[in-house]
């Protein structure tokens, strides 16, 4: 297990090294909420460099999606830890008759009323092992329904990162000519 994860430590590491400093900071200030930019300010770039690395870039993409999924994933756990809470409010609010704004949270973390008016099921997903099983296969099927073509060579992989580093090279050259011309 250990060499697992070390294994995927040393693959992401791998990754990470196709990214400059700046491209990590900027990700960083990304995932915080920044503009392109701000976070352009920040890192000594051009706005249109930034906004380059997140359209054409797929190492500073896939980092920056990597972070986001982290951050997201505080942001629900959090969440969820206020569940309790809203539960004890709703018992507040039921004592004195208002129970409204603590319904609606309960509602936003996938607590519903049931049809009968009684407290419906958190969001947790299939109970029963033979209907996951099936919900798979289907969705299995449904894929392979639609897929016309196989899946994607390297060579066709390089061809599209090529053109992904082309539009890159563009964005800067773009830059550069509006830096000379003042704009």
């Amino acid at each position: 297990m250990r060499e697992v994860r070390s294994m995927a430590k040393a693959a992401n590491a791998n990754k990470r090294q196709h990214l400059s400093i700046e491209q990590l900071n900027a990700i960083d200030l990304l995932v915080m909420g920044k503009t392109d930019r701000e976070v352009a300010e920040a890192v000594g770039a051009h706005r249109c460099t930034v906004t380059s690395w997140r359209l054409y870039n797929p190492y500073f993409q896939a980092e920056l999606n990597r972070r986001r999924k982290e951050v997201w994933g505080a942001a629900v756990d959090r969440f969820r830890s206020l569940t309790l809470k809203a539960l004890d409010t709703v018992e507040k609010a039921l004592e004195q008759g208002d129970a409204k704004t603590a319904v609606d949270i309960l509602k936003m973390a996938g607590l519903d009323m049931g049809k009968d008016g009684s407290l419906g099921t958190y969001m947790v997903g299939e109970t029963e092992a033979e209907k996951i099983v099936e919900e798979l296969a289907e969705r299995k099927r449904r894929e392979e329904m639609y897929r016309v073509t196989p899946p994607p060579t390297d060579w066709e992989k390089q061809s599209v990162l090529r053109e992904l580093q082309e539009l890159e090279e563009l964005a800067r050259r773009l830059e550069a000519l509006q830096a000379r011309s003042g704009a």
